[in-house]
């Protein structure tokens, strides 16, 4: 096995468990809330538990889609402020270069003439 093979089946493993950890965090919120209305018979109390968890899951779907196109602008955003200011600091190197092998060039240039 391939440190790809290897990488894609650990992020896999990774998904499968955070998948695990909301199913079981829904199930709880579900319950908890429902037992906040103890006049629920248990028929009705495992419906609204039912119809709690994958509207929960869903929620948490779209807030954690929201969450990674939100950070997919802001990659995008660094990215082209980074590119600038690369852009930026390599000229004002360049010319700072520039400038020196021009000073150099008219002090040698100075020195000959003597």
């Amino acid at each position: 096995m391939n440190r790809q093979e290897l990488s894609g089946g650990l992020a896999e493993l990774e998904g499968y468990l955070m998948v695990q950890a909301a199913r079981h965090q829904a199930r709880e919120e579900a319950e908890a809330f429902a037992g906040q209305l103890p006049w629920l018979t248990t028929a009705e109390r495992d419906d609204v538990i039912r119809h709690y968890i994958p509207r929960h899951l869903a929620r948490e779907a779209d807030a954690s889609r929201q969450v990674a196109d939100r950070k997919r602008e802001l990659d995008a955003d660094y990215r082209r402020r980074y590119t600038h200011l690369r852009r930026r600091v390599t000229a004002t190197a360049v010319a700072a270069m520039s400038l020196t092998s021009l000073s150099l060039c008219l002090t040698a240039l100075a020195l000959c003439r003597r």
